[in-house]
């Protein structure tokens, strides 16, 4: 950060000034909090130092939080990464959650076939299609359920407590009907493991 010298008086504010105020309240921003998570809303920013499911003294990654609102129920999760990466919503609360049918919150990530480029945390009330396998690269989408929500509100983790980490693994050959001299006689499949 460029350091901040005090204005003389009578001085002009130039865009360079602004732009080093600006840089320097951008590097004071919390950025993340080790055993907590960050709750946005219309009041502000709160901070929450989570006391649930841990491991070894820590809190797990994607611990689900229920808080009752008069529309149902708002769920958020404590921090968690897939292969390095932080859902884009992960400080956000998922909203509009009911109990009228079971609930299902997965985590959906992009990626360009070998990597995941994105994820973020959605919820559904239906049970996702589970991967197809397809040919030369692991598919472009990958669900990961994290927890589930029962009609009577109850709530439960579907991972182990640790980040995520998934990679591409070939799954199935398949013999090609043709061989061609100089290229490879079968077809490589390929899906995501966790």
């Amino acid at each position: 950060m460029a350091v901040l010298n005090k204005l003389q008086k009578g001085q002009a504010i130039t865009s360079d000034i602004l732009n080093n105020i600006i840089d320097g309240i951008r590097e004071c921003q919390l950025q993340s909090v080790v055993g907590g998570y960050f709750r946005r809303g219309t009041g502000g920013t709160t901070i929450t130092i989570a006391n649930t499911r841990t491991a070894g003294g820590q809190i797990c990654p994607f611990t689900p939080t229920v808080t009752a609102v008069t529309s149902g129920f708002d769920v958020s999760f404590s921090v968690g990464t897939i292969n390095g990466i932080l859902p884009t919503n992960m400080f956000s609360n998922i909203t509009g959650v009911t109990t009228q049918a079971r609930n299902y919150f997965y985590i959906k990530c992009d990626t360009d076939g070998k990597l995941i480029t994105t994820a973020v945390i959605e919820k559904d009330t239906e049970v996702r299609t589970p991967q197809v396998s397809v040919p030369d690269a692991a598919p472009d989408e990958l669900n990961i359920l994290i927890a589930t929500m029962a009609t009577s509100g109850a709530i439960s983790t579907a991972i182990a407590c640790e980040n995520l980490s998934v990679r591409a693994v070939p799954n199935i050959q398949e013999d090609n009907v043709t061989y061609v001299a100089g290229e490879r006689n079968f077809t490589q499949y390929y899906n995501w493991v966790i």
